[in-house]
């Protein structure tokens, strides 16, 4: 196993919402050689082992990635910088912080509802409350599609007995957190409460959020070997991640990463990541009967949390 302690960190704030390239770092690390990887502080920025999901049950969730990883914009940041993406035949109204657009409706009103980048990506299992849904709930993944999320949980199962592994202490944290929620709302035999699936999907440079600080990124990618490219990069750091078919890679999210382009694509190339997290606010989450109550009851300008 390699290990690799990145010597300097660099102001990249400047990049937020741009797509990189190989430009943007020094290092390539992983593949199918397990590595750590620490920041200057001493701190870890990612640990990456291959080959940690069998060919079975990569084989046995991958239809259900397909299912999860749905046409969409709501991923802000994630998606890129609108001033330099195609947005199809969406009219853009007031691009003000590059990730974001409103649209004009069929009757000529403007939406009050922002949007960003196209994208492949879905949400699956549990959600907190928003200002558009302002109670704790399943997500439409799971409602309409029981059997595929079935599929998902030895996988989700899995990817936490390597967070457990990998990272002891911040999961600890984490179970404590889980252990405090409401059962309804924790995936079973984990310490996550939901997971993004992204297909094919050049993330442009950003840091994760809604997740618990005090918790750890974990990751996993299924794909073929019909493309090169797409590497995890920590442009601040100068390093990549090279994801392999079946990998774990526990990250700190919370430093700008993205993912650079893909090269030499055939036709049938396909790279799927998963993303398995505790959403921090879902502590204040009720249980499902106590949620469907309080939103019964609750009063125009009652806070969410």
């Amino acid at each position: 196993m390699k290990v690799f302690h990145c010597k300097s960190k660099f102001d990249v704030d400047y990049l937020a919402g741009d797509k990189l390239d190989e430009s943007h770092f020094d290092h390539l690390l992983g593949g199918d050689e397990a590595c750590d990887i620490y920041k200057p502080d001493g701190s870890p920025l990612c640990k990456y082992r291959p080959r940690w999901f069998s060919e079975e049950l990569c084989g046995d969730v991958l239809p259900a990635c397909r299912k999860a990883a749905k046409k969409t914009n709501n991923r802000g940041m994630a998606a890129g910088d609108l001033n330099k993406v195609e947005l199809g035949t969406e009219r853009p109204i007031g691009v003000s912080n590059k990730t974001h657009f409103r649209t004009i409706k069929q009757d000529g009103s403007l939406s009050n509802t922002q949007r960003g980048g196209e994208v492949h990506s879905g949400i699956i299992g549990y959600f907190d409350r928003s200002v558009r849904f302002p109670f704790c709930r399943q997500t439409s993944f799971i409602i309409q599609e029981a059997a595929a999320w079935k599929k998902f949980l030895p996988y989700i199962e899995r990817a936490d007995e390597g967070f457990r592994e990998f990272m002891p202490e911040r999961w600890s944290i984490q179970r404590e957190w889980a252990d405090r929620t409401a059962s309804d709302w924790v995936i079973p035999q984990s310490t996550f409460t939901t997971v993004t699936v992204n297909r094919n999907f050049q993330t442009a440079v950003h840091k994760d959020a809604g997740d618990l600080h005090a918790g750890f990124g974990v990751m996993s990618c299924l794909r073929n070997q019909r493309y090169d490219g797409a590497y995890l990069v920590f442009p601040a750091y100068r390093v990549a991640v090279d994801y392999q078919h079946g990998c774990l890679c526990l990250a700190d999210v919370h430093e700008w990463h993205s993912n650079t382009d893909f090269k030499n694509m055939t036709v049938g190339y396909e790279r799927i990541t998963l993303v398995f997290y505790y959403r921090e606010n879902m502590i204040h989450c009720k249980t499902a009967s106590q949620e469907e109550e309080w939103v019964k009851h609750r009063k125009k300008g009652d806070k969410l949390v």
